[in-house]
């Protein structure tokens, strides 16, 4: 597709509403179609003072595209955590910079059939509802795959103090991804680090050109691949931003207690207990947990 009706798809109000919102206290990246030395396509996550790239109005998203157009941007990503300030580098690497995160799994098919995505989607969700993940989850389609989300605000300020907001993210997924059922069409991936990005909602892919559409469980049994679609897409703003606050504490108190915390990267100032007494405490508030 032409870089110039990436650019048309990117100037209509509703994208850009959708992904300011959206983006406001994450750490974005560019996904851009020009390549690097190595042949590699370019991903801009810093701007020319080395800060992170940052989005909160829609005029960010105008600035960003015409800063960087000699890399023609395609695809706009965004941290699964959220920040309390973004303003250097040394921000990024803080974990007490991080105020909340948004566990995430990655669905891709294994046969190219987005039918099979779908279905391993909506195992993942009802084995979220099982774990009391029901107002708080949404459905993404991506480009080839698909990412279930749950929502940052579905664990409680009071949990976040007790367990850091990248742990819970890390525990929760690697925990519901570990319950899965073998087989069927699709893989699931479990990835979250102090890096990681994903697609923002309504962003093109980086490679094929189909839209990032959230969709909420309820209605993913109707999703068709048609819904992507640029000139026609069908997105459900009320996907992503829906949540009932805490509903996800029991799930993240549990994942924590079986998968531990995100151990790779900086140290931390302790700011809690330490791990096998907060592992204790959980043991005995969970006995009677499903």
């Amino acid at each position: 597709m032409e870089w110039e009706r990436i650019l048309e798809h990117y100037s209509r109000k509703d994208v850009r509403h959708e992904i300011a919102e959206y983006c406001a206290n994450r750490w974005v990246a560019l996904h851009c179609e020009e390549l690097d030395k190595k042949g590699k396509k370019i991903i801009l996550r810093y701007d020319n003072y080395r800060r992170p790239l940052r989005i909160f109005s829609e005029d960010d998203i105008q600035r960003l595209l015409s800063e960087n157009a000699r890399y023609r941007p395609r695809a706009i990503y965004a941290s699964a955590h959220v920040y309390r300030s973004l303003r250097s580098r040394e921000d990024i690497v803080d974990r007490e910079n991080i105020i909340a995160s948004s566990p995430t799994l990655d669905i891709d098919s294994k046969d190219g059939d987005w039918r099979s995505v779908v279905e391993k989607a909506m195992q993942v969700i009802k084995l979220l509802e099982k774990y009391g993940i029901v107002n708080s989850v949404f459905f993404k389609w991506s480009g080839r795959g698909a990412h279930v989300h749950i929502h940052q605000n579905a664990f409680s300020e009071e949990i976040r103090r007790r367990i850091d907001p990248i742990d819970i993210s890390y525990s929760v997924t690697k925990y519901i991804a570990s319950m899965l059922e073998p087989g069927g069409g699709a893989v699931v991936e479990a990835i979250i680090d102090i890096q990681r990005v994903f697609t923002v909602p309504l962003s093109f892919h980086r490679d094929v050109d189909r839209v990032a559409v959230c969709v909420l469980p309820e209605n993913l049994s109707e999703f068709s691949i048609d819904w992507t679609l640029p000139e026609s897409f069908q997105h459900f703003p009320n996907a992503w931003r829906r949540f009932s606050l805490g509903e996800g504490d029991e799930l993240a108190e549990k994942a924590f207690m079986k998968i531990g915390p995100y151990v790779t990267g900086r140290p931390r100032k302790r700011k809690h207990r330490p791990l096998d007494e907060e592992i204790l405490d959980m043991m005995k508030r969970l006995e009677n947990y499903p």
